[in-house]
């Protein structure tokens, strides 16, 4: 699938659950990514396997590397710079929401907001992925602490906001939706020395 490009296992994750979990539900084959961009977009996965896909990305160094791909490869992702806090989506536009390793860049008042934002704009019955980063992972208690569990550190070289959730603390977030999988995720990717833990939600809406 497009060359030698290799994607987050996450995206395929997401894909195994929508055929596993949606029970046959007719659920429209679309889907958006809350922090679409980067040189190995998610979405292409979701575009090889037939869906109607879009996205939001605040970055437009991110979207810059997210058209490169798009260009290299002859096809159209529909990503577009935006602030998953403010979804430019009317309500229930689509079948699925994905977002993985963005929202934790938020603040947890921030990141109330934006999955307030994820829900409205999903259909019912939609599933939406996304994951936060556990006090478990490496990183936690580094930099300048700015709120409970929230420390602004650097990442790619630029002071970036990282929020921490302990075991069951992000739950609040789903309680009008039905939890369908909840998995903690350690990562020991040795090549760049860091530990990386996350907790990781589907979620049925409705």
């Amino acid at each position: 699938m497009y060359g030698r490009e290799v994607f987050s296992a996450n995206a395929y994750k997401f894909l195994y659950y929508i055929r596993h979990l949606t029970g046959g539900r007719n659920v429209e084959k679309s889907v958006l990514d809350c922090g679409a961009g980067g040189p190995r977009p998610p979405l292409a996965v979701f575009h090889f396997y037939g869906f109607k896909t879009y996205g939001i990305e605040v970055s437009m160094e991110m979207i810059a590397e997210a058209d490169s791909f798009c260009k290299r490869n002859g096809i159209n992702l529909n990503i577009k710079q935006g602030d998953m806090r403010q979804l430019p989506f009317g309500d229930e536009s689509f079948g699925y929401v994905y977002s993985q390793n963005s929202i934790f860049h938020l603040t947890k008042a921030d990141t109330t907001r934006a999955m307030s934002e994820m829900k409205r704009v999903l259909k019912t019955e939609g599933l939406l992925y996304v994951n936060f980063l556990s006090t478990d992972d490496q990183g936690f208690g580094e930099g300048e602490a700015v709120g409970p569990g929230e420390w602004r550190s650097m990442e790619h070289g630029e002071p970036t906001v990282h929020s921490y959730y302990e075991p069951s603390e992000p739950d609040k977030y789903f309680e009008d939706m039905d939890i369908l999988v909840k998995e903690f995720v350690v990562s020991d990717r040795r090549a760049v020395g860091y530990r990386m833990a996350t907790i990781e939600y589907v979620a049925k809406n409705g």
